[in-house]
């Protein structure tokens, strides 16, 4: 689906301008590049309105070694999200850029092969069953 770079609201296919900022539409919307402290340049790798999600998203970079930062825009006093304002976004340094896109396009992959099982869950191992008669141990030393 097309987006407005400018309003960055989705459009249905065959759509190529906006109807309501009348500019063409874009495949991708441009991330935002943000300079800090005069030697790191710190990339927009994806945004969301959920304050859980992108929390989940820096923890899996800050995991992979790749250091991320959140910056959230929600405006908060109204009980619904308005376009822009309900931005919550996540950016690296641009030296990780490419690397923390192709680990989030890997994560995503990995989570649309799941089955939709509650008996599923993600490890970093990768997947793993959980069967009724297995035992589930607090501390991992106490099964052996």
């Amino acid at each position: 689906m097309p987006y407005c770079p400018t309003c960055k609201q989705e459009w249905t296919d065959g759509q190529t301008e906006c109807p309501t900022d009348h500019v063409a539409l874009v495949e991708e919307l441009p991330y935002q590049a943000v300079q800090s402290d005069g030697e790191t340049t710190w990339v927009e790798i994806a945004s969301t309105g959920v304050d859980d999600r992108a929390r989940i998203i820096k923890g899996f970079l800050d995991a992979e070694g790749i250091p991320a930062q959140i910056e959230n825009v929600k405006f908060s006093m109204e009980p619904i999200n308005f376009g822009t304002m309900g931005d919550i976004r996540i950016y690296v340094g641009a030296q990780d850029e490419a690397r923390a896109q192709e680990l989030l396009r890997q994560r995503e992959a990995d989570f649309d092969r799941l089955e939709d099982d509650a008996d599923t869950i993600v490890t970093d191992e990768g997947t793993a069953e959980i069967t009724e008669d297995e035992e589930i141990a607090a501390d991992p030393a106490e099964k052996e």
